[in-house]
């Protein structure tokens, strides 16, 4: 049965998460493929660029399946039952592709080739374009309705699982990047359960962090 509280989950910072995916790994292909073969520098930066996002990914859905599928199944089974089945499924693959990815990246970070490039930046495209079937699958069937089962402390925690593991140095570049797809109501929701010294600061100190490594990534600030 739906959960009777009114302090419900806001998906919205969700819908912020799944953007920064869609064009992180939209861009990164091309990104891969405009490293000159033999440039190790560039394709350090880039490497590192795409580890981040490997990492993040991997940590939102190891989130997803520790913290909220169960809650679905147990509390919402005989609607997203098999809904929550097929995006668990989806995430066994992404976690395969993911290990391809990490392979090769890091034999096209030590000899950046043509050959090792195309190898990598198609793994990229693959793991993309199953990501965009997932995430527009959690868009429509789950995301909606997740209010009436998940409490705003519950999805609090799923937010903070991936945060609080990534490494302190990557947490300015990971919340900028979100700040610059995000509306400042949804900003100030994603840092509502943030100490208080990071709440006042992330706002100023990401976006420019994001900025630099954007720089260095894509040659703008965004």
């Amino acid at each position: 049965m739906p959960h009777t509280s009114t302090d419900r989950a806001d998906v919205r910072d969700m819908l912020v998460v799944h953007e920064a995916f869609r064009q992180s790994y939209a861009r990164l292909p091309a990104l891969v493929r405009e490293v000159t073969p033999g440039d190790t520098d560039r394709a350090s930066v880039i490497a590192d660029h795409a580890r981040l996002i490997e990492d993040f990914l991997h940590l939102h859905h190891k989130g997803e399946d520790e913290l909220l599928w169960p809650k679905l199944l147990e509390r919402a089974g005989d609607r997203l039952g098999q809904t929550v089945n097929l995006l668990e499924s989806q995430h066994e693959e992404v976690a395969a592709l993911l290990e391809e990815s990490t392979a090769r990246l890091a034999v096209w970070r030590e000899q950046p080739t043509e050959e090792s490039g195309e190898a990598f930046a198609a793994t990229l495209e693959r793991l993309g374009a199953l990501l965009t079937e997932h995430l527009g699958i959690e868009e429509s069937d789950v995301l909606p309705i997740v209010p009436e089962y998940v409490t705003a402390t519950e999805w609090h925690e799923l937010g903070d699982h991936a945060i609080n593991a990534l490494p302190k140095s990557k947490l300015p570049i990971v919340f900028g990047m979100l700040a610059s797809l995000a509306d400042e109501e949804v900003i100030r929701l994603m840092l509502s359960t943030a100490p208080l010294v990071p709440r006042l600061l992330m706002p100023v100190l990401g976006p420019k962090a994001y900025a630099r490594h954007a720089r260095r990534v894509y040659g703008t600030a965004g």
